[in-house]
């Protein structure tokens, strides 16, 4: 008579034995986070990928605990691999600790794979000048909404940021098409008026004549 072999997962562990072992209050933390760092070593060690979960145990288990300190190493020498999940978790308990932020925009720098979820986390925290630096960075110039950040840049009510956003996209127009004005399907009408009521309209003006002007005197030349 042939035996059945029993598999047990990695949700069967999780689901039947290690949400029980980490509620017990009766047992240290620290022998928890052990405990599931060993489970996940071994895993580690058989090649087998280990689910996000797991690693949402241990940092949970540690931010309950207030073992920050603990955490920040385990983040720093990878013994909690990189992964979306994990760094939208590390984004959420930016309230209880502030590093957490940092540590979940370099993961996603270290993902490679993550770039349109960095400039949004960079734009829902208002740093629009670093986004922009960053689309730069990886070559993204040229295929990156404007309307997105031109409708961050208004919503933050500062007009320099708004200015130096617009330009920005402006001068993409140019060394695109030769022309500093949007396309129509770019769909940022409300932002241009936005920038004519607060800078005057002269100042798109002058700079569409002159490239038009340009743009006439090459002509002629051919």
């Amino acid at each position: 008579m042939r035996t059945r072999n029993t598999i047990i997962d990695q949700s069967d562990m999780y689901t039947h034995v290690f949400t029980c072992f980490v509620d017990n209050k009766d047992i240290n933390y620290k022998f928890k986070i052990a405990v599931l760092v060993e489970y996940i070593r071994s895993l580690s060690q058989n090649h087998i990928p280990v689910q996000h979960y797991l690693y949402e145990l241990v940092i949970n288990t540690l931010v309950h605990n207030k073992a920050f300190y603990q955490l920040h190493q385990f983040l720093q020498y990878h013994v909690l691999s990189d992964s979306k999940p994990l760094a939208c978790l590390l984004l959420s308990l930016e309230s209880c600790y502030p590093p957490a932020y940092q540590l979940a925009l370099d993961m996603l720098k270290r993902l490679s794979t993550a770039n349109e979820e960095i400039i949004e986390v960079l734009l829902s925290k208002q740093q629009l000048l670093t986004a922009l630096r960053f689309v730069r960075s990886i070559g993204a110039v040229d295929n990156v909404s404007a309307r997105k950040f031109l409708d961050a840049a208004r919503s933050m009510g500062d007009t320099m940021i708004f200015y130096t956003v617009f330009k920005f996209f402006e001068q993409r127009n140019i060394r695109l098409r030769n022309d500093p004005s949007f396309p129509k399907g770019e769909h940022c009408e409300k932002f241009v008026k936005h920038f004519e009521s607060v800078f005057g309209p002269e100042t798109i003006n002058i700079m569409a004549k002159f490239y038009s002007f340009k743009g006439s005197r090459s002509s002629d030349r051919n």
